[in-house]
């Protein structure tokens, strides 16, 4: 059920039938007047004479950049005959709409186009599960893609702390190669206290871990 948007007008777009513009805009205009809606643009569609329905894919595909180039929140078209009854693009088409907060509204019966959809639950079942396995699809594909890339450049560099820290892990491994050669042990806090006292820290700005001080003495030396 539509309702006034309070005393702010909600924006919405117009939708024709081109060759009968000026008897359906007074139509669509005498309704936005009276029901909190402001027509921001105006849209026709072109389809030939007699065919039917209005809200064909193709014309769903256009009204919906339009929608979006003016930020309209409504679509209001003069009458509900304009579209073929029960079709099952106009069907699709309120679907597609109200998936994006859309409104459909016939300015001669407001609520066709809502009761309509509810008339037809496998249609939106269709259109959730068809939702779902597009999303199933690329997220498939975007895993196949990293895949691929992985296959032809190699796993992903991980920086060594003689990347990420060189000076640092230069005098880790100075000050281990100097308690060796002295005879006295050094324990790992030990070398990240010094390390510390040297200006050398980790996260946060607190003393390396021991484990990580591990890492620089088992890792590579820094280029110099």
């Amino acid at each position: 059920m539509l309702q006034k948007v309070g005393t702010d007008l909600k924006p919405a777009l117009a939708f024709l039938r081109r060759g009968f513009g000026v008897a359906q805009l007074s139509a669509i205009r005498a309704f936005a007047a009276g029901s909190g809606f402001e027509i921001v643009a105006e849209f026709a569609a072109a389809v030939e004479e007699g065919a039917m329905p209005l809200l064909t894919l193709a014309n769903l595909t256009d009204l919906l950049v339009r929608v979006d180039l003016n930020a309209a929140r409504a679509v209001i078209v003069s009458t509900a005959g304009l579209f073929s009854g029960m079709s099952l693009e106009r069907i699709v088409g309120y679907e597609r709409l109200r998936e994006r907060g859309i409104d459909l509204v016939a300015a001669d019966a407001p609520d066709a186009f809502a009761t309509e959809s509810e008339a037809h639950p496998e249609v939106r079942q269709i259109l959730e599960e068809a939702a779902q396995f597009d999303a199933a699809r690329d997220g498939a594909a975007a895993r196949l893609t990293a895949k691929v890339r992985r296959a032809s450049t190699g796993p992903a560099h991980r920086k060594t702390y003689a990347e990420r820290e060189p000076e640092a892990t230069l005098m880790a491994k100075r000050l281990f190669q100097a308690s060796r050669a002295s005879g006295e042990r050094i324990t790992l806090r030990e070398i990240s206290a010094r390390l510390s006292a040297a200006g050398f820290n980790g996260g946060n700005e607190k003393p390396f871990h021991p484990e990580v001080i591990r890492r620089m003495l088992n890792g590579r030396w820094p280029r110099k």
